[in-house]
């Protein structure tokens, strides 16, 4: 018995480590140019802040969020990849990711004033959005 629950632990191990692998290399773009990372100058080039609009609505203009409206503006985000996500190519995964960073600099700038309720939905918020990633890889 004790020998299946190491093997069967082994086994879930692996398994958490292969999924953190794979988490971490579908967030990390790369140019095609020269094999460097996207600077978030060539993202915007490409998209992305069309994209911000059309995912955050009122709150795309990231910068100027207040820590008040930042636990909205996630909910926003999730709302509207959750409804328009079903079709997108990882280009459009990436821009997603991408807003989601700029969300992410802009916590760490008023996270002072987060409440702790809103720091946790917050943390639910991304573990949603990379659950949705996953199911898309899943179903390619």
């Amino acid at each position: 018995m004790k020998k299946t629950t190491k093997t069967y632990l082994g086994i879930m191990l692996a398994g958490a480590l292969s999924f953190s692998v794979a988490a971490e290399a579908a967030n990390y773009t790369l140019n095609t140019q020269g094999n460097k990372p996207l600077t978030t100058a060539q993202q915007d080039n490409n998209g992305v802040p069309a994209f911000e609009k059309e995912l955050l609505g009122p709150y795309a203009d990231i910068n100027k969020i207040p820590a008040a409206d930042l636990r909205a503006a996630y909910i926003t985000l999730l709302e509207s990849v959750r409804s328009r996500s079903d079709n997108w190519t990882n280009a459009e995964w990436n821009k997603a990711q991408a807003v989601m960073k700029k969300l992410d600099a802009r916590k760490k700038v008023v996270e002072k004033d987060l409440e702790t309720d809103d720091k946790a939905k917050i943390k639910l918020l991304h573990a949603e959005l990379r659950a949705l990633e996953t199911k898309k890889d899943i179903k390619d």
